[in-house]
């Protein structure tokens, strides 16, 4: 679903002794988080690192000598290397299983990106990063720069000393704020009790894990595993009913005013920053450029879908009518289960018998077999200390050599992170240090729908972007440093690969052993942009949700009625009485106004895929330059240069509006 960003390279080792932090191949930082660890140890650290950070950052301060990249950017460089043994704390407090330490990684994320916002409001560091004579630089370096002056613009550096401080005060306020927003959403996890009658049409395996208690009820819960299968099998239409309004109501009503508040002080941060809104604040640094060009790219795209959706809405209910001869209009509890049955009936595609050839191990090792073929790199078992049971951790090798270690922490437990995500632990610097990554997913450990192994492929997409851009000497422009409305498209793009058949074979076996059927694929193919038209549909609702709650005057509207109004207009499906969606929406803190990005990100992706859909998806030496040139340049300049440098052409939108309205 999403790569969660964090300020600068993250990882950690226990800070025993530099040479322990370095040991390793070549004297590179090669080491993984220590998640031993306990809440008040962790505290402990973080106060120690911080302070030591904060001590170097005055000196930088206050240093007189000539300003160079490496005396000042250096420097500073140094106390991002300081803050490693704990900047893991946003990995920690999704995934630890011990409340204490998820305390102390929520409180120690919020005191450094306090910390980092006092550096962006630091006249004393700007002035020295101003003095670099920025004549003298060329390439990458000089774009660094320019860039780094114009993000302490922003960051409001150049206002009067007490405006930056209630800037900075805002800035704590909205992470204290925007983590309440998160852990409130991760902790409500809500049940329905349903009999064994209303598990018909369920696939035997989620039956089998689902007992009965002693009254005879088997508990459902929102959790993807659960929500998912009943989705799309459940022939009992008030089981769907009732599990979708539970699980489109966690967290109401407590992030209610939690997210109010998070608008309100967001706008007011834009507003002392001199923008009109905070989405204007929000887009400034993004390729999109300001909420006007978001609006009119959603618009377009909107567009483009309505005539499919109205195809769609209309096969549907179609569908529903042979169920139940009244209905009139589809509801969204609805819309996956006819899906599913359409599927079977028009494409002879049936999701249980697909199901069969995804169980989680296989399809795992198919994802690394994938990484290795196309880009020729090895990944193997990582022996490690890791925080659960669940967890596996492994590293990627090429020609002998470690060039990365990564967790996979993929199957629901009790306070996890609920949806799917990954994490950078620690950015790559060339010569010093190997990227490390962490995903948490919510996959069963048995068979996975289809669509799931989608989504295990797209979060590995955001891993490998990690593993393959950390080449560059400085934290400001390696790793996944580029315009963040940037970083889903690669991800979107290796989707492609788990609906072709040659990806597909090396892999995708039943438990007979029996490889999924040519003529299988194809039916997959054929049916998989059935549900697409309403499904872009619904993320034209969400994004114009985020857009329309943070480009305007929160004064001037309340929550639930903009939601509402929003889902009426962009939805293609009827808002569900008794559920408050956006309580549990966490992009709305962590994207912000810039839900946007997935749409966005979906039409680079498409035009980046137009190379490998002409010269071969195995095609190595596409795949040798798209890492080089697309992943590998990192932030080390503006992202629609490296998509011009792969396609030999100017990105266009064009390919995927047209791919809408051909549906």
């Amino acid at each position: 679903m999403k790569t969660a960003l964090l300020p600068f390279a993250l990882a950690a080792c226990l800070a025993t002794s530099s040479l322990e932090a370095f040991a390793g191949e070549h004297s590179m930082l090669i080491t993984g988080i220590d998640p031993t660890l306990s809440g008040e140890q962790f505290t402990a650290l973080c106060d120690k690192q911080l302070e030591q950070a904060k001590t170097e950052f005055t000196a930088i301060e206050k240093s007189t000598g000539p300003a160079t990249l490496q005396s000042v950017m250096g420097a500073f460089d140094h106390i991002n290397d300081v803050l490693l043994p704990v900047n893991h704390a946003w990995y920690m407090k999704a995934v630890h299983p011990d409340a204490a330490v998820r305390d102390a990684a929520t409180k120690c994320s919020e005191h450094i990106s306090d910390f980092y916002s006092s550096v962006g409001l630091s006249r004393g560091y700007y002035d020295r990063l101003a003095a670099i004579d920025i004549s003298q630089l060329q390439g990458s370096e000089k774009y660094m720069l320019e860039k780094e002056l114009n993000d302490f613009r922003r960051a409001g550096v150049d206002k009067d000393d007490a405006t930056r401080a209630k800037i900075r005060a805002l800035q704590q306020q909205i992470t204290e704020i925007g983590n309440q927003f998160d852990q409130n959403i991760r902790e409500d996890v809500r049940v329905v009790m349903a009999t064994k009658e209303q598990l018909a049409g369920l696939p035997q395996d989620f039956i089998d894990s689902h007992p009965a208690d002693a009254d005879g009820m088997i508990k459902i819960t929102t959790d993807y595993p659960d929500l998912f299968p009943v989705m799309t099998y459940a022939d009992d239409d008030d089981l769907r009913h009732q599990l979708r309004i539970a699980s489109r109501d966690r967290a109401y009503p407590v992030n209610e005013a939690i997210l109010k508040k998070l608008i309100e002080k967001r706008d007011e941060l834009a507003h002392l920053l001199g923008f009109d809104n905070y989405a204007a604040l929000s887009m400034d640094s993004k390729m999109m450029g300001d909420p006007a060009h978001a609006q009119a790219f959603l618009t377009k795209v909107g567009t483009a879908a309505q005539g499919p959706v109205k195809k769609e809405l209309a096969i549907l209910l179609a569908r529903l009518k042979k169920i139940d001869p009244t209905a009139k209009q589809v509801q969204v509890w609805q819309a996956g289960y006819l899906q599913n049955l359409l599927r079977q009936e028009d494409y002879a595609l049936d999701s249980k018998e697909v199901r069969q050839y995804f169980r989680y191990d296989k399809v795992r090792d198919g994802i690394f077999g994938l990484t290795e073929d196309l880009f020729g790199v090895k990944i193997r078992p990582w022996k490690t200390t890791v925080w659960n049971d669940d967890v596996e951790s492994y590293e990627m090798l090429e020609n002998g050599k470690i060039i990365g270690r990564f967790y996979l922490d993929d199957h629901p437990r009790a306070d996890k992170y609920k949806h799917a995500a990954h994490w950078t632990l620690r950015a790559g610097i060339k010569d010093k240090q190997i990227p490390l990554s962490g995903l948490a997913t919510n996959f069963p450990k048995g068979l996975m729908e289809h669509n799931q192994v989608e989504t295990f492929l797209h979060e590995f997409g955001h891993l490998l972007h990690n593993m393959f851009s950390g080449n560059r000497k400085w934290y400001s422009i390696t790793g996944m440093s580029m315009e963040r409305d940037f970083v889903e498209a690669p991800s979107q793009m290796l989707e492609e690969w788990v609906w072709d058949y040659d990806t597909l074979k090396n892999f995708a076996t039943n438990d007979k052993g029996e490889t999924i059927p040519k003529a299988l694929v194809e039916k997959m193919n054929k049916a998989r942009d059935f549900g697409l038209a309403t499904g872009t549909a619904t993320q034209i609702f969400y994004a114009n949700l985020a857009l329309n709650y943070y480009d305007k005057d929160p004064a001037s509207f309340e929550l639930f009625p903009m939601m509402k109004s929003l889902e009426d207009k962009f939805a293609p499906y009827p808002y569900v009485e008794g559920t408050h969606f956006y309580c549990s929406f966490g992009h709305l803190n962590g994207y912000g106004s810039d839900y946007y990005t997935y749409q966005w990100s979906l039409a680079i992706a498409t035009d980046l895929f137009s190379r490998f859909e002409k010269e071969g998806l195995r095609n190595k030496a596409v795949a040798k330059e798209y890492r080089d040139k697309v992943l590998g340049a990192a932030g080390s300049k503006p992202a629609r240069e490296f998509v011009k440098d792969f396609l030999g052409r100017e990105f266009s939108p064009d390919a995927y509006i047209k791919k809408l309205e051909e549906l």
